[in-house]
């Protein structure tokens, strides 16, 4: 197998692991090794992976899947980070876990979800962005309430008057999304969430749309706003600026050692785990 391991620069145990599975693995497999933050200088490679090991938190994962998106290669996450949501073998089982599945690989349970995608207009010129977790609206830079109009396959759905709005997938539903007060939704659901940040007088719930529906948002507020994916890839929007968010055609692929039901059980767990560590 054709394996990469993508390891985070600044959390040691992440490159530890890294250097004790290439020396565990190069024997019987091709291996590739990147920190996240380079991982696009690898994309010659990325046609010819079968498995990226993945050695951080769902931050790292969240990387991952944007820079290799379209290359249907499936994650398995080593869980470094806080809450796990993504990644499911933890730090202290790693090796053992890492081995059952390239021995099992071909009957491993693999897991999609969806991804977004959103072009808009900035500046007169075209932007395309594409992400796992979520696709946000914000302030570029005064805390001023902003005017924003959604429309779902071009029927006006609100006005809002909010600090900004969130795009989400299923997937991000546990993220920022929940945050801002909205719902969590199993992530092997094909469908996106219109969450408002902060209303003021405006509609403050989430909406659910289905998953063949385009979202078009435009800022009717003077100022200027920022869109971002998954925190990254920032681009500033005027007042005359649109953005259209759709469900991606492309996945995001896990493998998965434990059943979808483990989703509930954890689900408590994890949140508890997230909030006992920044106590």
């Amino acid at each position: 197998m054709f394996i990469g391991i993508i390891s985070k620069v600044g959390i040691q145990k992440s490159i530890n692991l890294a250097n004790e599975l290439q020396d565990s693995l190069s024997a019987n497999h091709d291996l590739w090794l990147s920190d996240v933050d380079e991982i696009d200088n690898f994309k010659d490679d990325f046609s010819n992976t079968d498995l990226l090991i993945t050695l951080g938190g769902d931050g790292t994962i969240l990387r991952v899947a944007r820079s290799t998106i379209g290359y249907d290669i499936p994650i398995l996450g080593i869980n470094l980070g806080r809450v796990g949501f993504m990644t499911e073998i933890p730090y202290n089982d790693a090796l053992k876990q890492i081995n059952y599945v390239l021995s099992n690989f071909s009957e491993m349970r693999i897991e999609e979800r969806i991804m977004l995608n959103a072009k808009g207009m900035s500046d007169n010129k075209q932007f395309e962005l594409n992400a796992l977790n979520d696709i946000v609206l914000g302030h570029q830079s005064v805390s001023r309430l902003m005017d924003i109009d959604v429309y779902v396959d071009t029927s006006p759905m609100a006005q809002y008057r909010a600090d900004g709005i969130i795009i989400s997938s299923p997937s991000g539903s546990t993220g920022y999304s929940l945050a801002a007060g909205g719902p969590i939704i199993t992530p092997e659901q094909k469908l996106m969430l219109i969450q408002p940040i902060a209303p003021h007088m405006s509609l403050d719930v989430g909406v659910v749309i289905p998953y063949n529906s385009k979202i078009s948002i435009n800022i009717t507020s003077p100022n200027k706003a920022v869109v971002s994916a998954d925190g990254f890839d920032e681009v500033v929007l005027g007042s005359t600026d649109t953005i259209d968010v759709e469900i991606s055609k492309s996945v995001t692929k896990f493998i998965r050692l434990l059943p979808e039901s483990d989703f509930y059980s954890q689900l408590t767990t994890r949140l508890k785990r997230d909030v006992l560590k920044n106590n």
